[in-house]
């Protein structure tokens, strides 16, 4: 009775597996239906756009240069190569014409010279004494003797040629070699302080203009004086150079060196249409603009007129208040 149950159970198990094996997916899912893609809305697009103002524009040439001396005068030995024995200067000192600014070492020089001159007195004494011709030519040597050494202590000594201020010392220490034409200090007039630059566009200055200079953010009324051509007629080796002398008010000689801004008004129009330069469009010979009239984008035909670095003016096309499209 047992075996005959378990047989029963056997078969019904077999029945199932051979059910299954033919049922292939049966027990898997449907697959699921391939829906509609997708409705994209699209926004409205959105203007960054500039209103038409107006107010007064400039055209300006700008070219920076440096403050300097109109009259420079620089300080040196001439005689010879030497040991320095002291600088009496510093920048910034006001000098005199005539004044010791700096003293080679003169080793037994000094003493010499002093000798020298006592040799000549007794050869003077002797000489108006006996007034003999061998008492003459001995004075003559010592009087010659003497302006060799006089000509070498004068040469060790160096003195302001000008009165001034000194705007340069060169770095030395005591004992240092010096040679001749070593330019030792400069000096220079404060009151003659001018602009000088180096331009690439010579064309932009001439001689008589009125500009303004930028120091440090302060304005000087200024005259160009000096162009290139005025060098180049003056066959002038610094052919490439503007400069500019201040003519209200000078700056001051802390400034001197410092960068200066030379600013010449080409063109000016008052109370003009103004708009940013970089959304004029060129065609050829024709300018555009890009509009937002009524919500929508219009090209629009203009004439331009002066301008600077960031703005253009419009002598046609726009209005005041119209919406100009910038990106």
């Amino acid at each position: 009775m047992q075996n005959k149950a378990v047989k029963t159970i056997a078969a019904s198990i077999l029945a199932s597996a051979v059910a299954f094996s033919f049922s292939g997916c049966y027990f898997f899912p449907d697959e699921e239906p391939v829906l509609d893609p997708p409705t994209l809305n699209v926004d409205e697009v959105v203007y960054s756009t500039y209103t038409v103002v107006r107010k007064d524009l400039s055209s300006t040439a700008i070219q920076s240069g440096y403050i300097v001396s109109g009259k420079e005068t620089d300080c040196f030995f001439t005689k010879y190569t030497g040991q320095l024995k002291n600088v009496y200067v510093n920048p910034g000192d006001f000098v005199e014409e005539g004044q010791l600014i700096a003293e080679m070492n003169n080793g037994t020089i000094e003493h010499q010279l002093n000798i020298q001159r006592l040799r000549v007195e007794l050869a003077q004494l002797n000489y108006s004494n006996s007034g003999s011709a061998a008492d003459k030519l001995q004075l003559e040597i010592e009087q010659n003797t003497l302006a060799s050494y006089q000509d070498q202590y004068d040469g060790g000594h160096l003195y302001a040629p000008v009165s001034g201020q000194v705007s340069f010392v060169k770095t030395l220490n005591p004992g240092d070699s010096v040679d001749p034409y070593d330019v030792i200090v400069k000096i220079v007039d404060p009151e003659k302080l001018c602009v000088k630059a180096n331009v690439t566009e010579s064309g932009q200055f001439v001689k008589g203009d009125v500009v303004s200079v930028e120091i440090d953010g302060d304005y000087y009324g200024g005259t160009v004086v000096r162009t290139p051509k005025e060098e180049h007629e003056d066959m002038d080796v610094e052919a490439d150079a503007v400069y500019v002398e201040f003519t209200d008010k000078n700056p001051g000689f802390g400034y001197l060196g410092s960068i200066g801004n030379i600013i010449k008004v080409k063109a000016e129009s008052k109370n003009t249409l103004v708009i940013p330069k970089y959304v004029v469009k060129t065609d050829g010979d024709k300018n555009f603009v890009q509009l937002l009239k009524d919500d929508e984008k219009v090209e629009v035909e203009v004439q331009v007129g002066i301008s600077n670095a960031v703005e253009i003016e419009i002598l046609s096309g726009l209005s005041e208040g119209d919406k100009v499209i910038v990106r």
